[in-house]
């Protein structure tokens, strides 16, 4: 009975410790592009005839605003078998400044909770986390590009509990990623363990 009680004490402990290290290694990995461009001036149209006023034509940059939708994978949950998702809904606006244009934003993450319960006890996973988006948008011809980095300041509690003995392994950290999207409603960018989705006001 002991060795039995020290065994899957020593399981579930090795899962919990290798979820931990795959959390802290492999969140925010596998970045998928990333890209770094320079603003391009617009480009100008002349009304009417010979010296004429130029008008700039409109940019692609001018005026944006939306929401970056991020479904991210609990590597703890995913390993047991729990819902292995939570979800964000990102607010952002890009505000011109001296012919630039930058990406602001930012909003926090559903706070996530799910628990195994078994016959030798149960394993839980909680999660809760705040993100700061960045960056800048750049015109290209007609288009534009969002140079977006998206930082996550976040904080996970593994516990187990095996026959009555309790163990917590907490993880924190501020992992970062780097990606780009064209302006177009829709526009997904994914990686290991995330995958980020464009939505346009």
């Amino acid at each position: 009975m002991f060795n039995n009680k020290n065994n899957r004490w020593g399981l579930w402990t090795s899962i919990a410790l290798t979820c931990l290290m795959t959390l802290a290694c492999g969140l925010f990995s596998g970045l998928g592009l990333n890209t770094t461009s320079k603003a391009t001036p617009t480009s100008t149209k002349t009304s009417g005839g010979g010296g004429g006023v130029e008008i700039p034509d409109s940019d692609p940059c001018e005026g944006i605003s939306g929401t970056f939708e991020l479904q991210l994978l609990i590597g703890p949950s995913d390993a047991v078998g729990l819902e292995p998702y939570t979800m964000a809904d990102i607010p952002f606006v890009v505000k011109s400044e001296q012919g630039m244009f930058f990406v602001e934003g930012g909003g926090p993450i559903q706070y996530y909770e799910d628990i195994l319960d078994a016959e030798w006890g149960s394993f839980t996973v909680k999660f809760d986390g705040e993100t700061t988006v960045s960056g800048e948008c750049v015109s290209l011809d007609e288009n534009g590009i969002l140079n977006v980095i998206l930082e996550m300041n976040g904080t996970q509690t593994v516990e187990v509990v095996v026959d009555g003995v309790q163990t917590s392994f907490p993880w924190e950290g501020t992992p970062q990623l780097s990606t780009s999207f064209p302006i177009k409603n829709g526009a997904q960018q994914e990686g290991e363990g995330w995958l980020l989705i464009l939505h346009l006001n």
